[in-house]
């Protein structure tokens, strides 16, 4: 007989805990992303290039392809923007 406590998870708790995973996941990328960019703005402008379309990202929000797609991508779309912002 079991008594429901086998682990599983499901409904919210689970969307809940999938959002956790990812947003622990791409910590430590978005660290490197804010040390990276620390040399060009300060960090409100930081959190709005993270939250913001990118072009050089096709559109999509750099933390959105973090959690994707992984760094490279979107330090490469950095690269682009310290080097003046044309591809």
């Amino acid at each position: 007989m079991s008594d429901g406590s086998d682990g599983a998870v499901f409904g919210q708790d689970a969307a809940r805990l999938g959002r956790d995973l990812v947003a622990q996941s791409i910590a430590s990328d978005v660290e490197a992303v804010r040390e990276r960019l620390s040399a060009l703005w300060t960090d409100p402008a930081i959190d709005v290039w993270l939250t913001s379309a990118n072009a050089h990202l096709d559109g999509a929000r750099p933390t959105d392809v973090l959690a994707l797609n992984g760094l490279e991508p979107v330090i490469e779309a950095i690269e682009i923007e310290v080097a003046g912002g044309s591809r």
